[in-house]
C-alpha cells in the first residue's frame, strides 16, 4: 500500500509540467558528514564564535580517540589493522593540531597516543606553490 502511494506521488510529480525533476532532492546512497557544513550552520544560526569552535573541537576530539582507543583493542590487533588505526590516529592529531595553534580546535586526546615515542614516526611538512 505504501509502495503504490509512492508510485502515485511519483507519477503526479512526473506528469506535471510544471514540476522539474531536477528540483527534487535526492538523497546519496551513503552521506557524509561535512564538519564545515556543521561549523557553518552554526554560526549562521547565532552560536557564537566559540561555542561552534568547541563542538568542532568535541567532534575531531572523539573521532581521534575513537579511531585510537579502535586500534588498540584485541579484535584490532588480531586481524592486523591495530596498527594502522593507531596511526591513522595520529596522522588526523598531527594534522589538526596545526589548526590547535592558530586558536581555532582544541584537541583533547588520549594520553598514550602524545608519547614521545608514537610522534617521533611521524613527519608533517607543508608543501607550498
Amino acid at each position: 500500500m505504501v509502495l503504490l502511494a509512492k508510485c502515485l506521488v511519483l507519477k503526479l510529480l512526473l506528469d506535471n509540467p510544471y514540476v522539474s525533476v531536477y528540483h527534487l532532492n535526492a538523497m546519496g546512497l551513503i552521506d557524509f558528514p561535512s564538519p564545515v557544513s556543521w561549523y557553518e550552520s552554526a554560526k549562521n544560526a547565532g552560536l557564537e564564535r566559540q561555542a561552534a569552535n568547541s563542538f568542532v573541537s568535541a567532534m575531531y576530539s572523539s573521532w581521534i580517540s575513537f579511531v585510537w582507543r579502535s586500534g588498540s583493542s584485541k579484535w584490532a590487533q588480531y586481524i592486523g589493522e591495530g596498527k594502522a588505526m593507531q596511526d591513522a590516529a595520529t596522522a588526523m592529531y598531527l594534522t589538526l593540531s596545526q589548526l590547535e595553534t592558530k586558536g581555532f580546535l582544541v584537541l583533547t586526546v588520549p594520553q598514550d597516543l602524545l608519547d614521545p615515542n608514537n610522534l617521533s614516526k611521524f613527519q608533517s611538512e607543508e608543501h607550498t606553490k
